[in-house]
């Protein structure tokens, strides 16, 4: 009898186990876990919108092309006062320089606009529209301090000096991309409406002027629980 009820629970035990070992895990997303806000798979729709909107807009192509209108002018005028230039210069000098700002986060949440906006440079740079820098960026955002160091290589007697870049050769930048993003709510009873309201600025440093701007609002909806005893 005592053999018998080993077996049944060992067998008992072994059901439970599969059961466990086969139940799938479920991805509680920021919507899940913060009811009424907004996912990170949300804010990655949000910004690939933005970016495609900006690949696709017709002033931003059209400053693209009067840019490498201009930047060849400049390069065969380089050329005919005997200036040498570089495969490199020839090849990229006619697509702008961009550097990355700041998404500025005014909703009060924690939100990675970091990300977004790293996100946003991928899917502008990946196009083949622009260049884009790292020696410089606004507040928040990642600077590959590579640049500045390299140059310090030549008090160090260890490198060739003639390997070591010079100053005064990084570029600075031609665009600038900049953002917010901003939270209202709206209550009645139990019942709350956010609006987030998204927006992105691309601007022409050398004159100031904005060459493309993009607005997209989200919203939630929320019922906040009843109090209970």
């Amino acid at each position: 009898m005592k053999k018998i009820t080993l077996l049944l629970a060992a067998a008992l035990l072994g059901v439970i186990l599969v059961g466990c070992g086969s139940t799938p895990s479920k991805y509680r997303d920021a919507e899940t876990l913060n009811p009424g806000r907004l996912s990170p798979r949300d804010w990655e729709e949000v910004v690939v919108a933005a970016g495609n909107a900006m690949l696709a807009d017709q002033n931003f192509n059209l400053f693209l092309e009067d840019y490498k209108t201009d930047a060849l002018k400049k390069l065969t005028k380089r050329e005919a006062s005997g200036e040498e230039l570089t495969s490199l210069e020839k090849r990229t000098s006619t697509m702008p320089l961009l550097w990355l700002t700041t998404i500025q986060n005014n909703t009060g949440e924690h939100i990675d606009t970091r990300n977004m906006t790293n996100r946003l440079r991928e899917i502008i740079v990946n196009a083949n529209k622009v260049r884009f820098t790292t020696a410089a960026a606004g507040g928040g955002q990642d600077i590959d301090e590579g640049t500045e160091d390299v140059r310090e290589l030549r008090k160090n007697p260890n490198f060739n000096k003639n390997t070591v870049a010079e100053r005064g050769k990084v570029n600075a930048p031609d665009l600038s991309l900049s953002g917010s993003i901003t939270k209202q709510i709206a209550r009645s009873g139990r019942e709350n409406e956010l609006s987030y309201l998204f927006t992105l600025t691309l601007t022409d440093n050398v004159t100031g002027m904005g060459v493309f701007t993009y607005t997209k609002t989200i919203t939630r909806g929320h019922t906040g629980k009843a109090i209970g005893w």
